[in-house]
Parts: C-alpha cells; sequence; structure tokens
C-alpha cells in the first residue's frame, strides 16, 4: 500500500480466481504521464497480468491525474461449467396421497389425491437435457477448461414410452406409475395395506389388491379383480372383474357392492351385492342379492337367512332360513338385470302418473280462462305447455308401461332355475318365476324347481 504520498504508489491486485486485476493508484502532480504509464506496465509485469488489460482505462487513469482505489484494469474469460441433464418427475413415484383441498378451503381426507395413478399418455417425466459450457482464460493467461455436464440416460420399465423428442417419457396404460428396480414404470397392479384415511377412495384402472380392510365410508372402484385379504366394512365397492374377500363382507346395511366376474367371499352379512358371475360364500345373513349366476353357499354353515337372494340358474345352500322365524325371500330364474328395470320402471311410471294427474286437473282451468279472457295471450300460451307436456307423459306412460308388461310376461313365463338344500325353515318364500312356495315346515334334503305353474320339492323328508 502506499507509504509515501509524495511519491508515485502503484499496487495491482489479482482476484483469488485470477478472473480479475485492480489497480490501486496515488499519483502526485508532479509526476509526468510517461512515467506514469511506465510504473502501471512494470506493475502488471510484476502481477503477470498479461491478458484482458483495459488499455483505454490506463489512458484514463493517467490523463485525469486522480488517484484510484481497487478499480478494475484487467478481466479475463470465467469459465462456465456445463450443466448435467435431469429428470423431473411429473407423478410421485412413490403413491404417497394428498389431501383435496375444496374450493371452500377445507380438506377431503377421503378423496385423496392420488398422486401415481395415470392414464395413458400422461406425461411421466421430463429430461432436462445437458447445457455446454465454456473455457475460460485468466488475466495471468493461464487456460482454465470448463467441466462438462453429465448426461442422464432414461431407465425405463414396462408400459412406458418415449416422446419422439426423446425428452418426454408417457404412460402407455392407465396404472400406478412406481420404480421397480430403478425403472419406470406402470403397473396395471397396486397393492395396498389397507383402504382407509391413509389412502382415501381407490378408483384404479387395473388389478387391486388389499393386504387389509376396506374400512367403513370408503369406495374401491377397479376395472380389473379385486382382491381384498381382510373385511369389507360398510364399502363401497365396484369391480369390473373378479372380486375375491378372504375375511367377508360386513355391510352395516350401506354397502353397496357390484361385480363384473365372480364374487368369493367367507360370509356376506348386511350388505346389498349385484354380480353377474358366480357367487361362492359360507354364509349369507339379511342381504340383498342378486346374480346373474349360480349362487353357492357352502361350508361348515353354509347358511341363508333373512333378506332376498335372487340367481338366475340356482341356489345351493346347507341350510335356508331360521328355526327362529326369520323371513328369507329366494327368487329364480330371473336376470338381476331385469329385476333393477323393473323397479327403475315402476318408480319412473309411478312418477309420470303424479304428474299426469296434476296436469288433468289444471288443463280444463286453463281452457276456461281462455275462453273467459281470450285477449290475454298468456292464458293460451301457458295451455298450449301444458297440453304439449301431457302428451309427453302420456306417450312415456305408454311405453314405459308395455315395456313393464313384457317384463311380467317374460317372468311370468319363466321355467328355469333351482333350489337344491339340506334343510330349510318356516317363513321362507322361495319363487321361480311368477310362482311361488311358501314353507311352512321344515323340510330337508330336497330341490326346488318349476313344473308348470307350481314351484315343487322334490325328495322331501320331514325334519
Amino acid at each position: 500500500m502506499m507509504t509515501d504520498k509524495s511519491a508515485l504508489t502503484i499496487e495491482i491486485e489479482v482476484s483469488s480466481d485470477y478472473y480479475e486485476a485492480t489497480i490501486t493508484m496515488f499519483r502526485p502532480s508532479t509526476i509526468p504521464d510517461t512515467e506514469v504509464h511506465e510504473a502501471i506496465r512494470e506493475a502488471l509485469r510484476r502481477k503477470n497480468v498479461v491478458y484482458g488489460v483495459d488499455y483505454e482505462a490506463i489512458t484514463l487513469f493517467v490523463a485525469d491525474g486522480k488517484n484510484y482505489v481497487n478499480q478494475a484494469i484487467a478481466r479475463g474469460i470465467v469459465h462456465v461449467n456445463g450443466t448435467d441433464a435431469y429428470i423431473t418427475p411429473h407423478v410421485n413415484f412413490e403413491g404417497i396421497s394428498k389431501p383435496i383441498i375444496q374450493e371452500d378451503g377445507t380438506v377431503d381426507f377421503k378423496n385423496l389425491l392420488q398422486v401415481s395413478a395415470v392414464k395413458a399418455d400422461d406425461i411421466l417425466a421430463i429430461k432436462t437435457v445437458v447445457k455446454e459450457g465454456s473455457d475460460g482464460i485468466t488475466v495471468t493467461g493461464k487456460p482454465v477448461k470448463h467441466r462438462p455436464g453429465k448426461d442422464v440416460t432414461w431407465k425405463i420399465g414396462e408400459n412406458v414410452r418415449i416422446g419422439e423428442d426423446e425428452n418426454t417419457l408417457y404412460a402407455e396404460i392407465d396404472g400406478i406409475a412406481k420404480m421397480i428396480k430403478d425403472r419406470i414404470t406402470v403397473s396395471q397392479h397396486i397393492e395396498l395395506d389397507e383402504v382407509g384415511p391413509a389412502t382415501g377412495n381407490i378408483y384404479f384402472g387395473g388389478d387391486v389388491l388389499v393386504k387389509g380392510n376396506v374400512l367403513g365410508g370408503y369406495t374401491v372402484h377397479c376395472d380389473g379383480d379385486l382382491q381384498i385379504q381382510g373385511f369389507i366394512e360398510g364399502s363401497i365397492i365396484m369391480t369390473k372383474g373378479n372380486l375375491t374377500i378372504s375375511g367377508g363382507i360386513n355391510g352395516h346395511g350401506i354397502s353397496d357392492i357390484v361385480v363384473g366376474g365372480k364374487l368369493t367371499a367367507k360370509f356376506i352379512e348386511n350388505a346389498n351385492i349385484y354380480a353377474k358371475g358366480e357367487i361362492e360364500t359360507g354364509e349369507i345373513i339379511n342381504s340383498k342379492v342378486l346374480c346373474d349366476n349360480k349362487i353357492v353357499v357352502r361350508g361348515k354353515k353354509g347358511l341363508i337367512i333373512g333378506g332376498e337372494i335372487t340367481s338366475k340358474y340356482m341356489i345351493e345352500a346347507n341350510q335356508i332360513g331360521s328355526k327362529l322365524g326369520v323371513i328369507t325371500s329366494i327368487n329364480l330364474g330371473v336376470d338381476a338385470s331385469a329385476i333393477f328395470e323393473l323397479k327403475e320402471l315402476k318408480e319412473s311410471i309411478q312418477a309420470l302418473k303424479i304428474l299426469e294427474d296434476r296436469l288433468k286437473a289444471k288443463i280444463p282451468m286453463l281452457r276456461r280462462n281462455v275462453l273467459i279472457q281470450p285477449e290475454v295471450g298468456v292464458h293460451e300460451d301457458l295451455l298450449k305447455q301444458h297440453e304439449d307436456s301431457l302428451l309427453n307423459i302420456e306417450i312415456q306412460l305408454e311405453e314405459k308401461q308395455e315395456r313393464q308388461d313384457e317384463l311380467m310376461d317374460a317372468l311370468r313365463n319363466v321355467n328355469q332355475g333351482k333350489v337344491k338344500i339340506n334343510s330349510i325353515h318356516p317363513d321362507t318364500v322361495i319363487r321361480i318365476g311368477d310362482s311361488k312356495y311358501f314353507i311352512d315346515k321344515s323340510l330337508s334334503a330336497c330341490v326346488f324347481s318349476k313344473v308348470g305353474d307350481q314351484v315343487v320339492a322334490i325328495g322331501i323328508e320331514r325334519v
């Protein structure tokens, strides 16, 4: 640093990274410019500053006669390292669920956001490519090599594809995105420990395995097979494939279960069931069961007690009804879909008839108003609307009643369907088509079928 203010003092400082040099100069006015120029060049030589020297700035320093402290006098070229390529996931490959924040700010803890569930053509991840760097040079003239960026390669598993830009990864199917052996994979199979607060409701396009229970108040919808190793407790279940419940179903009177394939369960209690395939279980207690195939209730107990059980082909059980006189209804030979349709038709016809009665009561009053006040056009317009509505309702009623009659005729003509039991108890009703058999005494080892217009029991033995 400057120690003698009567003499020219110049000091050059080089930055720690050698990319910049600064000058600190004290110049008495008596020192000529040529001496100052030479002193600056000598100071630069001593510090070995040979690159990026700003000679225009030096000329300015000399010409203005001022003193300077830490003024830049030379700059190198800073090296720029390359940027590594990296992959940004667009889904959570660990499948951690998040609560949904609703519009009013409340949190829905049942319908959780399943961030790892994807649809076909969804983006799974995007690759940011390597960014090239550049070399540098210090003010001392030393070249500095940059560090090149490192590339990353896609590690992909099944059911994924790389886009045309080679930087976007897409799902090929509906499923669950996950990392399997460090490879991004979309699986049509999902495994859950339990369906409840931690998972929320499940909606999945493949197979689902639940290792524990499906807790009350939660829903599982899947397009494949559903296997539950625990119990169903007051839940809503819909699967297009087979449903297997190792523990059984305790519906608490609120479970609605729809199965596109076969249903297998240890027991069914207090539930509403519709299965297109066969049902096989150990007990059916106080439930409404509709099956487009056959129902087999076997095992230690093999009981059907209470409720309403409908099968298109056959019901086979060890025991139907109870000695305590629990009302049990058994229906054979009818498609469950026909029963659904009949129920809907009945409700729809009833609602239409109420509307028809109201319109028929109001139209005469509107007609009188038109006659009394013909100059008021609103009465005439309103009358026309009501008459058109009545005509439309009458057409709908005619169509629905015709369809209801067709289904009832089909029901009356049903002859197929059998009930095979080891024992059956009073207060049980067996219907095959529109014929029925009321059990008033306990029977054993018999088969019920329809002969002509009657349901008969073959091989009867009194208990």
